[in-house]
């Protein structure tokens, strides 16, 4: 009799992240298949505007400055960030 291969692969490459965008004082729920995403893929899947600043919560205070629409953003599962009306967030706001 021959081994037969498990259709059960041991590694999952399509993991999903679910982080969560504050806008207008709502929580939007958001899920990316891989990391790094841009600024804007996050704004578009919050529904934020584009013209919003976009920043890093950690501990609930903004961290990092303001997200460009075109910045790399490293994401994990679990990351909180917010969307706030344009000057908001100061590009030297290390939080």
């Amino acid at each position: 009799m021959e081994a037969h291969e498990t259709t059960a692969a041991p590694e999952v490459k399509h993991r999903v992240i679910n982080i969560v965008v504050e806008v207008d004082g709502r929580n939007k729920h958001v899920q990316f298949n891989t990391t790094p995403v841009t600024g804007r893929a996050i704004r578009e899947g919050a529904g934020a505007p584009l013209t919003d600043d976009l920043t890093r919560l950690v501990h609930g205070k903004p961290s990092g400055g303001n997200i460009g629409p075109d910045d790399p953003v490293e994401i994990k599962d679990g990351d909180h960030f917010v969307a706030l009306p344009t000057g908001t967030v100061s590009e030297s706001d290390e939080g």
